[in-house]
């Protein structure tokens, strides 16, 4: 295979799919891998049908090993982008959350990054310039009320990426994450109407801000910044819109003393 190959979670619709359309409409080979065998089917009547769509659930970390033996039958061993974008957004109070909607947060939105990356690693390894990008959030940069847990989870998809950005030195794989704020996707529209108590309708888009850093930006702005992540290796963190990263820049001027200063104490050459 010729071509550069990105294999992405969650990604038969919303921001999994529009970064599909953007790379598949530049020559790379697309694989997609979610839960919903008819979703992944839609996504693959847009795409083409050189899209290899994959079902597995991210939580089990057999069915990813599984996936992505697949992917490397697929593309030889190759593997030039993992994006881990499946994820799961439920509100609501803390002391208001089961402990079923708690554990599937976590299960998704961190064990499902991990498993990920695990299973793909050997293909990340074996090609040069390979890119590991997972979807943050902007709950990432300080945690929203009623969203305690999802903000707990992209906190630790942050920091494992943070982390990784080091580990996988040593073998040539980038890491980086997007930190996206509100973006128009089915998941934000489901949570809108569920917040609200009523079936979604497009008024509900409204009432969020019309500018600034939360203000509603397209899913084509997710694909950008994946596009921007594999091409631009001086970053770790992709903020959509970019005024979601004032925060993070309030608190850390400069990542890369950051990581100088941790790998001087933690890390040495392999």
């Amino acid at each position: 295979m010729t071509s550069p190959v990105i294999c992405i979670t969650g990604g038969a619709s919303g921001m999994g799919l529009a970064t599909a359309k953007k790379f598949a409409s530049n020559g790379w080979q697309v694989i997609l891998i979610d839960l919903v065998d008819a979703q992944l089917q839609k996504a693959k009547e847009i795409l083409g049908e050189d899209t290899l769509t994959l079902v597995a659930d991210v939580t089990q970390e057999a069915q990813m090993q599984a996936a992505m033996a697949s992917v490397s039958e697929a593309t030889g061993g190759r593997l030039d982008i993992l994006f881990n974008n499946a994820g799961i957004a439920p509100g609501g109070l803390l002391e208001a959350q089961s402990t079923e909607t708690i554990r599937a947060i976590l299960d998704v939105n961190v064990l499902g990054v991990i498993f990920g990356i695990r299973a793909a690693l050997p293909m990340l390894k074996a090609t040069p310039n390979a890119l590991c990008i997972s979807t943050s959030s902007s709950v990432a940069t300080y945690g929203h009320a009623t969203r305690a847990v999802y903000s707990a989870s992209k906190f630790a998809v942050k920091g494992l990426t943070e982390a990784l950005s080091l580990e996988f030195e040593a073998d040539d794989i980038r890491v980086a994450d997007v930190l996206p704020g509100c973006i128009d996707t089915p998941l934000l529209r489901a949570e809108l109407a569920k917040g609200s108590g009523q079936p979604f309708s497009e008024t509900m888009l409204e009432r969020l801000p019309q500018e600034g850093a939360y203000r509603l930006m397209p899913d084509t702005a997710i694909a950008d910044a994946v596009w921007s992540a594999y091409e631009n290796a001086d970053r770790i963190h992709f903020y959509v819109p970019e005024e979601i990263g004032d925060t993070d820049r309030v608190k850390v001027q400069d990542i890369q003393a950051a990581k100088d200063e941790i790998r001087q104490f933690l890390y040495r050459p392999r």
